[in-house]
């Protein structure tokens, strides 16, 4: 029996890997008539990854590959988009995808067990991690799902890690496909669920945050920059519409037309954001009139996954750094650490998992470099999991997580979630009690927000749990990775609404975005949002001036255009306001998408506004009572002949008007 789990363990670690690669690839055909609660889903989704799974085993036994594998291989590699699992968030799939994800999941389970089960299987003997990375790349192949060059350097940059957790973790073989945040693919499992100890003396809250904060003389302005993703390897001219998840760089590419060439100041397709645009960028931001705090929500490291390194990786994020140091050497800065900071990329452990997979080098790495905008007490919790605290004046403090424990593609927490994730929730929470016993009000900066697809339902969970309890405490939560200019509300067990986290965008102009930055207005006495203003320029303007001039900055809007009640309550009814009248809603994510002109011009259709209108009410993405309220109430006001396509002209039509 013993040998048995052994064994099992192996197999699961090439599952894994393979699973998650192999599961995201997007169906076009199977499933256009299915809704994510269709009861029939997993059932469908149970056949065709047990079809696949039998013909490729009978391919990898004989040699022989049979016209029904044949067929529906080219089918499924012809029903995916190139790059979208890794230029798009899992907020951002259709059914489909999701479908997709959970199908090709069960399927590598099915190949891995059937084929590797004896003892002397191609996972024993020293030939383990090259058979294991043949599969890889095998499948990589027959899906399309990148080029051989990624698949391999993602194979050989995650395996170690993804083979020890597998082999030592607590998972099963229902758990890697059950943990993906699908719910027709979602398996209970007790093993990943946990909870934190969370202090019961005000007991749940029984009615919205309504306090409407107002705007006074001694406001304070904080600047929020999130997800540079400064890329040194960017090359003007280069190939901008590539292969690979990263473009825009420093290759040999000879013969490239001018359509498909990186621009000056960056690009809107997959490219990463060159040096002069963050320079650039810091020089328009140092002409504003007022800057009290500067927070940074994470991510400097490009987006080339495959083929990073722990010296590249510290090299990009000392000079980014140093950077912000000279450039506002009078500013206190207060950063949150991003997925791509470490290596590999998304991959965070605690202080407990072995030392050669550890993110130490990171942490202390990043506490040389933050250090003299902090506390020397911050280093502690720092250096164990590069979270901290800090009181930059009475009565306000600060607090930074590292929430890569929500980040389902961290491979940690297949290893031990409640061990992962726990202790830097339970010091979150220990922490505001500590803040309301000194009658102090907080800001919480955390990269990733908790309503996305690709955080943990589990730690969402939980998350809302300190916050519910921490409502009155709590005046405000910043995140970023999304690179869109947008927000959410959270709600209570009850259904009040009681915080909101604030999304700062993105400098990188990765991927249709125009680059922009944010500054809040935050009243001094509470310490909470009573407008802010989005900055940008327009990426195409800037790049037909070849270098000659720099980008023109303008103001893109100030949230005060759609209500002047920023409490979550005042919040809440302008999420009702916008599903009454969608011309405000379109207007809305118009600055959500930084008025780019590849989304203005492919506008927001139905499907569209009511994905736009569900994310902004979900802070744990298993939990959508308000979403449906709010879609049910936009179905009932959208025109459907006038919004199946919104135009580029019909957009600036509806801007102007709103």
């Amino acid at each position: 029996m013993a040998k048995q789990r052994e064994m099992f363990k192996k197999l699961l670690s090439l599952m894994l890997f393979v699973g998650v690669m192999v599961a995201s690839v997007n169906l076009q055909e199977f499933t256009e008539d299915l809704t994510e609660d269709d009861p029939i889903i997993y059932e469908r989704s149970s056949d065709i990854a047990n079809e696949f799974a039998k013909e490729y085993i009978y391919f990898l036994k004989t040699g022989h590959e049979s016209k029904s594998l044949k067929d529906l291989s080219s089918k499924l590699a012809n029903m995916h988009t190139l790059k979208k699992l890794f230029t798009t968030s899992i907020s951002d799939w259709e059914t489909k995808d999701q479908f997709f994800m959970c199908t090709t999941c069960q399927a590598v389970v099915n190949i891995v067990v059937h084929m590797f089960r004896g003892e002397d299987g191609e996972f024993n003997g020293p030939n383990a991690q090259n058979n294991a990375k043949n599969l890889t790349l095998e499948l990589c192949q027959r899906f399309q799902l990148q080029t051989g060059n990624v698949c391999s350097g993602l194979f050989d940059i995650n395996w170690p890690t993804v083979h020890y957790i597998i082999m030592n973790s607590k998972a099963d073989a229902r758990s890697i496909c059950g943990l993906l945040p699908i719910s027709f693919c979602a398996i209970k499992q007790e093993e990943f669920d946990w909870s934190v100890e969370v202090d019961s003396k005000t007991g749940p809250l029984t009615k919205p945050k309504a306090d409407k904060p107002q705007k006074t003389q001694n406001d304070l302005m904080i600047l929020h920059l999130s997800d540079i993703h400064y890329d040194p390897d960017y090359k003007e001219g280069s190939l901008a519409d590539c292969e690979e998840p990263l473009c825009c760089r420093n290759v040999d590419d000879r013969n490239i037309s001018i359509d498909v060439g990186a621009g000056f100041w960056g690009d809107y397709r997959d490219c990463d954001a060159p040096k002069r645009l963050i320079l650039n960028a810091f020089q328009h931001i140092r002409t504003q009139d007022q800057i009290d705090y500067i927070y940074y929500t994470g991510d400097i490291v490009p987006h080339n996954i495959w083929s990073t390194t722990e010296e590249s990786n510290k090299e990009i994020i000392t000079e980014i750094f140093d950077l912000l140091s000279k450039q506002f050497e009078n500013i206190k800065v207060y950063p949150a650490i991003g997925n791509h900071e470490a290596h590999p990329a998304n991959v965070f452990g605690n202080e407990n998992v072995p030392t050669n997979m550890s993110s130490r080098w990171l942490y202390e790495h990043l506490w040389d470099l933050w250090s003299d905008w902090l506390p020397a007490e911050a280093k502690e919790t720092i250096l164990k999991g590069g979270y901290y605290t800090v009181t930059p004046r009475p009565g306000f403090r600060i607090i930074s997580l590292s929430n890569m424990d929500c980040y389902i593609f961290n491979w940690w927490i297949y290893y031990n979630g409640n061990e992962i994730s726990l202790p830097q929730l339970q010091w979150l929470h220990d922490t505001l009690l500590d803040a309301e016993e000194n009658n102090e009000h907080v800001h919480i900066l955390a990269h990733i927000p908790s309503g996305g697809k690709d955080c943990w339902p589990v730690w969402a969970r939980e998350y809302n749990r300190i916050i519910e309890r921490f409502s009155d405490v709590i005046s405000g939560i910043f995140n970023g990775h999304t690179h869109k200019d947008e927000m959410l509300l959270h709600y209570s067990e009850l259904g009040h609404p009681m915080a909101i986290s604030w999304n700062g965008g993105s400098l990188t102009p990765y991927s249709y975005k125009n680059p922009n930055y944010r500054i809040y207005e935050i009243e001094p006495k509470t310490f909470q949002v009573v407008d802010h203003e989005t900055w940008i320029f327009n990426l195409t303007e800037a790049n037909e001036q070849n270098g000659l001039k720099s980008p023109r900055w303008f103001s893109e809007y100030h949230f005060s255009e759609f209500t002047d009640d920023l409490s979550p309550s005042g919040i809440d009814k302008w999420l009702n306001q916008m599903a009454e009248n969608p011309d405000i809603l379109q207007k809305f994510w118009s600055y959500k998408v930084t008025l780019a002109d590849p989304n203005l011009s492919t506008g927001c259709n139905n499907k569209c506004l009511l994905n736009n209108i569900c994310q902004l009410a979900v802070s744990a993405n298993n939990r959508k009572e308000r979403c449906e309220e709010l879609q049910s109430i936009l179905e009932s006001n959208v025109s459907y002949a006038l919004t199946q396509h919104v135009t580029r002209d019909s957009l600036l039509s509806v801007l102007s008007n709103a």
